[in-house]
Formats: C-alpha cells, structure tokens, sequence
C-alpha cells in the first residue's frame, strides 16, 4: 500500500460530513501517539468557535480519507498548527504515522505552514523539522504513590524541598482547600489575572493578549465529554486563591499549560504544591498520563519520569512567505558562522518573538 496521499482538500472544520468525523475520532482512536487533548476533533471545533481563520487539510489516498491536519489560516501567507502559540503538539491525524502528506499539502497551500512541537514520530513532520527536543511527560500509571516514590529515588534534593515548602505553608498558619476540578468563573478570572501579571513582570509574550485566547479558555472550562474538557485547579489559604492551573484534558492524557500564583507567598511555592495535588487527583479524572510540555525549566526535568521528542520546521509551497522564510534562515546561518559570540542567537530569537506575537494577534 502507498504511503503517499493523493490528493487534498482544505475546509472549514465547521463542514466536515459526518463520516470525515467519524474518520478523525477513529484515528484517534486507535493512534496512541495522538492521545493529546490537542488532537482531539473537539478541540477544533472549539477553536474555530472563537476563531474565524481555523481550517483543516484533509487528505486522501485514492479517495479514502487518510488524514487530517488542523492549522491557522494566516493573512500573511504563514500558517501556523492549531491554537497558534497556544498549541504545545501538533501533527498529523492519522492511524498512519508513515503517511507522506507535505508534497500534496504544497499544491494547496500558497505559503508556509510553520511548525513548533511536530511529533517527531510522524514522517514528514521529521522529514521537514529539526531542532528535536524532548517533551516532557508524567505517566502515572501505576498510580500516585508509585509514581512520587519514583520521584524521591530520582530527585531526593527536588523532593526533600517540596517538604521544606509545605512545612513553610503550615507555619503560616491558616485553612488549606484545593480544587483538582474548579468549575467556577471566578476562579479563572483569577488564574488569568495572575498569568499576564506574570507575562509582564517577566515581559514574556503574553499569549492572552488576544480575545480569542481569552475566550477559548473560557470555552473549555465549560465544555464537559469524555474526549475533551477543561480543568482548572485552585489552591486555596483562608479563602483566597493563591495558586491556580488551567488545562485540558482527553480521555487517558492531561495537558499541564497555564499555572500561575499569588507572588506574596513565592516563598512557600504554592504552584508546586498545587501540582503535586494535582498528580494525586488526576486519576479520578481518568487520565493515567500528564503531559508537561517542551521546555528546559528545571521543574519540568525534575518531574517528568517520560518523554517523547517534538521538532520544529515547516512546509513551504512557492511564495514570498517561503522566500522570506528562506532569507531568514540565512541570516540566522551567517550569524552562526561568525564569531559573534551570544549575539549570534539574537536573529533567531527576533524571528521567533515577531512569530509568536503575529500568532498571538492572529495576522
């Protein structure tokens, strides 16, 4: 059997038949690597309700649906994978991981699809991307104990810390309630209210600057299947919120994304102690996996008893996206051959910066 696709149509997700979602969920289904929330036909349907420019190539192999990949449909002719700079994986919907689909993609698509968190699993996403990295998992598997007692042979120093950060806590004296599944509205009104704070202290991106991005947020915390929901967790001190976290979750994985904290008690790292919360009561919720996401935050190492590796890249047709792209690119590789020293990552950086605030505005 072929591995290529044949042909390819970009819709609306809004007009996808009945079988092409009967298609999506099947693979799904039966892909382990695409356990994701993201990947989730839910998801898709909720992004293209806050946001207009949400489309899906769906491809055939002598027309039968092969796969689906959902993506941004930029106005600058740079397409970005669903949920922009909210979007930690992403990658072909297939129950095919072979399954070559760049080359019919191009025909489609003038401009350049931009790739940040590929699964490197995926052929093609490997055969345009570079730059792998890990991204990190939590499998809890064996449950809660098994996993914590992991962690202690693994990370004394980590663990031994996170004791000293709770006896801290209980000498401040004060009632201690956490929420592994906070519904109310208030309580990610305050979650979002930390989260840009800290994008502004740090003057990191802040990726809620968009309505949309609001307005998603606000959209999964109501949603409510078995595939996809939202899961907001809050820890509580006499009352007031003092440390929160906002994620998704499909049926076996839970996407660790936004957590945020009251920096007046920075001191008893409340964020960490709301996540080991959260490691105790996933289970309930039945997720048996916690994906973290890329990054070399030390916490994310800390904790992380897994990963699986993502890439960066993209799939350029003939355009001026692509050519602009490509003089980047070159930019970049100029900077790298000369002795500039820490300077020389500086282009790279200014790319991905402008990137991701286009992303965030939606151009």
């Amino acid at each position: 059997m072929s591995h290529y696709a044949t042909s390819c149509k970009i819709l609306k997700v809004q007009n996808l038949t009945p079988q092409l979602r009967q298609y999506w969920q099947g693979f799904v289904d039966e892909t382990p690597n695409l356990a994701s929330p993201y990947f989730e036909l839910e998801f898709a349907d909720l992004m293209a309700s806050v946001r207009r420019d949400t489309r899906v190539a769906v491809f055939y192999r002598n027309g039968v649906p092969a796969g689906f990949l959902p993506f941004q449909k930029s106005l600058s002719g740079f397409f970005r994978p669903l949920g922009g700079p909210m979007g930690d994986h992403h990658g072909l919907i297939a129950d095919n991981e072979a399954l070559r689909f760049s080359e019919t993609l191009k025909k489609r698509l003038f401009g350049t699809l931009i790739f940040d968190g590929g699964l490197a699993s995926q052929d093609d996403i490997r055969n345009n991307g570079h730059s792998p990295e890990a991204s990190w998992v939590i499998d809890l598997a064996d449950g809660y104990e098994a996993y914590w007692e992991g962690r202690q042979k693994a990370e004394a120093k980590a663990l031994r810390n996170l004791r000293a950060r709770e006896r801290k806590l209980d000498a401040l004296g004060g009632e201690v309630v956490y929420r592994i599944d906070d519904p109310r509205t208030v309580a990610l009104d305050t979650l979002l209210h930390y989260k840009r704070a800290q994008y502004a202290a740090t003057g990191a991106t802040d990726v809620f600057h968009g309505s949309w991005a609001r307005n998603l947020a606000y959209a999964l915390l109501g949603h409510r299947t078995d595939r996809l929901a939202g899961c907001l967790s809050t820890m509580e001190v006499d009352g007031r919120i003092v440390a929160a976290h906002f994620g998704m979750r499909s049926k076996g994985v839970m996407h660790y994304w936004f957590p945020a904290y009251d920096p007046a008690l920075s001191q008893v790292a409340p964020g960490l102690l709301l996540f080991r919360e959260l490691t105790r009561g996933i289970a309930d919720l039945g997720p048996t996996q916690m994906h973290l996401g890329p990054g070399t935050y030390d916490f994310k190492k800390r904790f992380s008893n897994s990963s699986f590796d993502i890439m960066r890249g993209e799939i350029s047709s003939l355009s001026l996206p692509s050519a602009t792209l490509a003089a980047g690119r070159g930019i970049k590789q100029l900077a790298n051959a000369l002795p500039l020293g820490p300077i020389s990552t500086w282009p790279e950086k200014a790319w991905r910066r402008l990137d991701t605030l286009t992303a965030v505005r939606g151009i």
